[in-house]
């Protein structure tokens, strides 16, 4: 940790002097910009994984980004270097806490005539993140190495890809693409215009090896076809997506046909002329399981790549194998300072299949497939205040009363606990 510090304060002071005091310079015909983050969480579980074969557990991290990136007329290339540190957590650091100075993202951009092409490593967020994520939550954000292509006109934009997700090693600068792995695809956003919603539609082609669900194990190719509906009217706002996922398991004990979908919402209603400007909302979703793991078929939903907070900043379950209903209530307390309420009632869609956990890529929950559906309910709070332009302070509070889908496993209740200061330069 004092390590990371110590790079931390040698860098960051470097590229205000840089910049003499402000963000950017000119550089002959172009523009040379600088910026960096620092971002300290606490994290508390008692237990983790609900307790199934884990304990209590308390850490810290630490994220430290430095980029640097120059644009001369259609063209920009972009360096981002990042170090990250782990303290303190059982069993040592996962795959997302730790990593030596490394090149978080490297790319060459291009843009003119309503077109851009961009090369390299980058992240990659797409919609409302329930697919295709910067994955914020982790200490180390998701990353990929490939190929974008995009086009932007009166209709609206469309983006090609061709990616691979960046695989995190603890060494320096000896992060790679993923064997095995790959993301192809096409991701379509219609023009606002004078219209009240939007729609997103897309087409991904997904490969990983060594997946692993309750019906089976090997690697996984699967198609996802997606929808999203969006908008806003008025006080009402809305945010509804269907997908529809088909493919294929190569597994040991013989290949299953994929049949998979989701379907999720999340709808609102905010009353700007109350004092705290409450939103009260509702969110609903089912997340497909598998029926039978001997039919030849697996009817897991796999959310390919998803922001880690998918139901809460707890990022307990996984959005598999699950039928939930959240409502929420949003407040502003301060010109500075929001909060949320929340309490989610989850339940297994297939009582034969396991409930499924965090992080991606997905992890059955050992000893859960079969028995009972309701997994729970779990009570949140989450709270943010942002004190400048440069400073954010965030608490996170969640309380899941374990439901017999979580007993029967041997997990028990969990309460979770985090404190994040988060600085932008």
């Amino acid at each position: 940790m004092l390590r990371v510090l110590t790079l931390a304060s040698l860098v960051l002071p470097s590229l205000a002097l840089a910049c003499d005091g402000g963000a950017c310079t000119t550089v002959g015909d172009g523009q040379l910009q600088w910026d960096a983050s620092l971002r300290l969480r606490g994290m508390y579980y008692a237990p983790t994984r609900f307790g199934v074969g884990a304990g209590d557990d308390g850490y810290g991290l630490l994220r430290a980004l430095a980029s640097t990136s120059f644009a001369q007329g259609d063209w920009q290339a972009k360096l981002q270097l990042g170090t990250h540190a782990e303290r303190g957590k059982a069993g040592g650091p996962g795959r997302t806490d730790r990593g030596a100075l490394d090149v978080q993202q490297a790319y060459w951009r291009w843009a003119g005539a309503g077109m851009h092409v961009q090369l390299g490593r980058q992240e990659a967020g797409y919609g409302s993140s329930r697919l295709l994520s910067v994955r914020d939550g982790p200490n180390i954000r998701l990353a990929f190495d490939g190929a974008r292509v995009g086009w932007q006109g009166r209709l609206g934009a469309l983006d090609l890809m061709a990616l691979r997700p960046v695989e995190n090693r603890p060494g320096a600068f000896d992060d790679r693409g993923e064997r095995g792995a790959h993301l192809l695809g096409a991701y379509a956003t219609t023009a606002k215009g004078a219209g009240i919603s939007q729609w997103d539609l897309y087409l991904l082609d997904y490969r990983r090896e060594g997946a692993r669900f309750a019906a089976g194990s090997g690697t996984e190719r699967r198609q996802t076809l997606g929808a999203r509906w969006f908008g806003q009217s008025g006080a009402l706002d809305w945010n509804t997506e269907l997908v529809a996922q088909g493919g294929e398991l190569r597994a040991v004990t013989g290949d299953l046909d994929i049949r998979a979908w989701t379907l999720a919402t999340d709808t609102g209603w905010r009353w700007s002329a109350l004092p705290l400007q409450p939103r009260l909302g509702l969110k609903a979703d089912i997340a497909s399981g598998d029926a039978d793991p001997g039919d030849g078929r697996l009817g897991t939903f796999n959310a390919l790549f998803p922001k880690s907070a998918y139901f809460s900043e707890a990022s307990l379950l996984a959005p598999a194998n699950l039928m939930d209903l959240q409502p929420t209530l949003a407040l502003r307390l301060h010109e500075a300072v929001t909060t949320e309420l929340g309490v989610q009632l989850a339940w297994k869609h297939r009582r034969a299949d396991a409930v499924y956990t965090t992080p991606a890529p997905l992890a059955a929950l050992p000893g859960s497939a079969g028995g009972a559906r309701r997994i729970g309910t779990q009570y949140k709070s989450e709270t943010r205040w942002q004190v400048n332009d440069h400073w954010q302070w965030q608490l996170q509070l969640a309380w899941v009363d374990a439901g017999p889908a979580l007993t029967q496993a041997g997990g028990r209740d969990t309460l979770f606990a985090s404190i994040v200061g988060a600085w932008q330069w």
